[in-house]
């Protein structure tokens, strides 16, 4: 229906009210149905005086009845085996042309698509008198849903094209954002369905209708409406042959695309809303007026300029024009000489308004916990996927079995980000996946990337140091001390030895010794190894004393082992004495330094000694040779 805000026939007879060619101007927008909400409990408007609803607000059930689709369906299946008959509301359409010629009548059906799109946030408010709905969609909201599925389905508009678009239970419209209750034009005051379109983005004219689902007001009986099929099905059935007819005399819906409109700028539908004329006879005790396709519809009558009145079909009984000036004057613009229709049901997956968000300590071996977010469209179960993120929050992937809201990190987590993901279902399917916002780093499992070393010598009195080794991240490190066999087995902490150096002990000696390292971080706790060191040496200490071989007399050469050591000697230094006849006064032989000596003149009648000093790195010690025999001259 074209016009601003318009009550309908059924409305101004109920009220005993007419309306004059005066009652109404001009659209200034785009048409809108004005099929009034009319029921029990009328009451004024505030803003505009006119019949609005008492009322609740509407359930979140973002749904249709089991019939509604294919009985929708059904019917421009029917319209189109029908098209170009005479015995339907259709019928009268072809008496209206424009520059080109008379409409032809021929409609075809080329289906239908559900749409699961999640539904937008509320552009507008559609309160009025108590009556709402959870979600209130404006005009621009629907066009720019319709795109999205004209784009996804390769389908285009055109002259020639009309789609019509069914939201659920519990989505509300209005024609722009003004409130209904601050006179704004919504499905909750002012319309049950109407036509419009819009310039898409192939520069082509979208030609659409809006079709609410089954407002009260818009599914009454007292003014001749039959339900033969199904009440929600029948109603919107019954403003889709409303806004078909309309759009096919008068398609481009604003003042520079008039076609055929009476003097006060009504259309065909408008003159003759909410007046069924004649049944035909009733299915289940429901009336019905149309049998088209051999299927039985209650369609309101359309205004037929040659009958000069409302008719079911063109020449059929003429019922009286409640509405408006009439007849039909072509102001210009085209119509549609032949016509192929769309259906779009809009049942959407709940549409996430607030973005999940994860909690808890960002460290391996840690629970992390998401939050679901805030989503529209009455979701009753959630869907988590946990993904795994390069440090800088990309290349997410899901992370195998990590479908719970809590997640437990793992080792592979270490130094990668990772997110939520979460999907949200209701009775029309599960959402898209909603992602949070990637985590910090997680802090990973302490991992050596390189062992300790130890430095140092490993002889008693001596001191050792160890590095701290190399790891994959920042740890807190302590150290501990071990002694082990000489062969690196078996080995046990050194109580007190928990710095990263440690001065060798007696208790040390002939054993091997190593250093732990552990680190700590958010994560955990582990610890690397270096290697043993070599046995620690002590002070050597004489086994057998150092022994003299050969001659003692003078010219002789004699010879000296250095006897044997503990703790494996580095070296040796010799120094030969010369002692008494008893062997004792012993005094060093000057450059007497080494293992072999010729005795001398000097040393005759006197008895000679072998000191050798051993050496390791502890430190060194002496021991002497037992006398030789008295030097001989």
């Amino acid at each position: 229906m074209r016009g601003t805000l318009a009550t309908l026939a059924g409305v101004l007879a109920l009220l005993g009210t007419a309306a004059g060619a005066s009652g109404a101007t001009a659209p200034t927008h785009g048409s809108i149905a004005g099929i009034v909400p009319r029921t029990v409990g009328l009451q004024a408007s505030p803003s505009k005086g006119l019949p609005k609803l008492a009322g609740s607000p509407k359930s979140a059930t973002f749904g249709f009845d089991a019939k509604y689709e294919s009985l929708i369906n059904q019917y421009l299946t029917d319209v189109e085996a029908d098209s170009g008959g005479a015995a339907n509301v259709y019928s009268v359409d072809p008496q209206y042309y424009d520059g080109s010629g008379s409409i032809q009548y021929q409609s075809t059906f080329a289906g239908s698509y559900v749409d699961h799109d999640p539904l937008p946030t509320s552009g507008c408010d559609d309160s009025y008198f108590g009556t709402s709905d959870p979600v209130c969609l404006t005009d621009a909201q629907l066009q720019a849903e319709i795109q999205s599925v004209l784009t996804a389905q390769g389908w285009h508009g055109a002259m020639n094209k009309m789609y019509f678009l069914m939201t659920p239970d519990g989505v509300g419209s209005c024609f722009d954002s003004t409130p209904a209750s601050s006179g704004g034009e919504c499905s909750t005051n002012a319309f049950c369905a109407y036509h419009n379109y819009f310039v898409d983005s192939n520069s082509e004219n979208v030609i659409y209708a809006n079709e609410p689902y089954v407002f009260s007001g818009c599914n009454d009986t007292f003014d001749g409406q039959g339900f033969p099929n199904d009440p929600n099905a029948d109603t919107t059935i019954n403003t889709i042959s409303h806004e078909h007819n309309e759009a096919i005399t008068d398609p481009i819906t604003d003042s520079s695309g008039f076609a055929w409109l009476d003097p006060s700028g009504y259309e065909i539908g408008d003159l003759c809303a909410y007046t069924y004329g004649t049944q035909l006879g009733t299915v289940g005790g429901q009336p019905y007026n149309q049998l088209i396709n051999g299927d039985h519809y209650s369609l309101q009558e359309e205004y037929s300029n040659a009958d000069g009145g409302c008719v079911l079909k063109l020449g059929g009984a003429v019922s009286p024009v409640t509405f408006g000036s009439g007849p039909l004057d072509y102001y210009g613009g085209p119509v549609m000489h032949t016509n192929t229709t769309y259906a779009i049901y809009w049942l959407p997956t709940p549409g996430n308004d607030v973005a999940p968000a994860v909690t808890g300590n960002l460290a391996v071996n840690q629970l992390l916990t998401s939050t679901t977010g805030s989503w529209s469209g009455g979701p009753t179960d959630y869907s988590f996927q946990w993904q795994r993120c390069s440090a800088g929050g990309t290349g997410c992937l899901d992370i195998p079995g990590a479908t719970a809201s809590s997640y437990a990190l793992t080792i592979a987590d270490g130094g990668h980000t990772v997110r939520s993901t979460v999907s949200a279902t209701n009775a029309n399917g599960a959402s898209p996946y909603a992602a949070s916002a990637a985590t910090g780093l997680i802090v990973p499992f302490p991992t050596a990337t390189g062992n300790p070393i130890i430095s140092g010598v490993a002889a008693v009195g001596r001191a050792l140091a160890t590095t701290d080794g190399t790891w994959n991240t920042a740890v807190t490190l302590t150290y501990q001390w071990q002694r082990c066999a000489a062969n690196g087995s078996s080995c046990g902490a050194i109580t007190g030895a928990t710095t990263n150096t440690y001065a060798l002990v007696s208790a040390d000696a002939g054993h091997s010794l190593r250093a732990v390292v552990t680190a700590t971080d958010a994560a955990g706790t582990t610890y690397a190894t270096s290697a043993a060191t070599l046995a620690v040496v002590d002070v050597p200490t004489d086994k057998s004393l150092p022994r003299i071989s050969g001659r003692a007399k003078v010219g002789k050469r004699l010879s000296a082992s250095h006897g044997s050591w503990t703790y494996s000697p580095a070296g040796y230094r010799y120094q030969w004495l010369r002692c008494s006849r008893s062997g004792a006064g012993c005094v060093p032989i000057r450059r007497a330094t080494h293992s072999l000596y010729r005795v001398k003149k000097r040393d005759a009648r006197h008895r000679l000694r072998l000191r050798v000093t051993a050496t390791n790195a502890a430190g060194s010690r002496m021991a002497t040779s037992s006398p030789s025999k008295l030097v001989a001259r």
